[in-house]
């Protein structure tokens, strides 16, 4: 799930906890794909915020975000509070090196949590959100 097994001790005891990994670097943007379906701990905000928060700690490069509804369901959108804590974390530490966020796979649970994280971010950010 996750590469950061140095970075994130929950994912080291289980790397199939989160899901937030770095897939490569184009154009010195590195780039991050998520898929929370994918997650055993969608549910685990503090070690979910932990884990964006560490890993992009030591990114040195502009960022993007593929973010994956594929799977994402009712049981994820319960969980809004990841959404708003990663939309905060985000928009107060790391909205100046992102590139990009792409939503891809949408589905109907993911409108949802866009529409509630929405007041949580920034129009930087905010212009920096593409729906596929």
């Amino acid at each position: 799930m996750c590469d950061s097994c140095c970075i994130c001790k929950i994912c080291e005891d289980d790397p199939t906890s989160h899901s937030f990994k770095s897939v490569g670097v184009y154009n010195n943007i590195t780039y991050y794909y998520t898929c929370p379906s994918e997650a055993t701990k969608y549910y685990d905000t503090e070690g979910i915020l932990n884990h964006y928060d560490s890993l992009l700690s030591i990114n040195k490069n502009k960022w993007a975000w593929i973010f994956d509804c594929k799977g994402f369901s009712t049981k994820h959108l319960l969980e809004i509070k990841v959404g708003i804590e990663l939309a905060k974390l985000i928009t107060n530490k790391y909205s100046n090196s992102l590139e990009q966020i792409v939503v891809i796979n949408k589905n109907i649970y993911i409108n949802t949590i866009i529409a509630l994280i929405y007041p949580f971010l920034n129009d930087t950010i905010k212009n920096k959100i593409k729906v596929l």
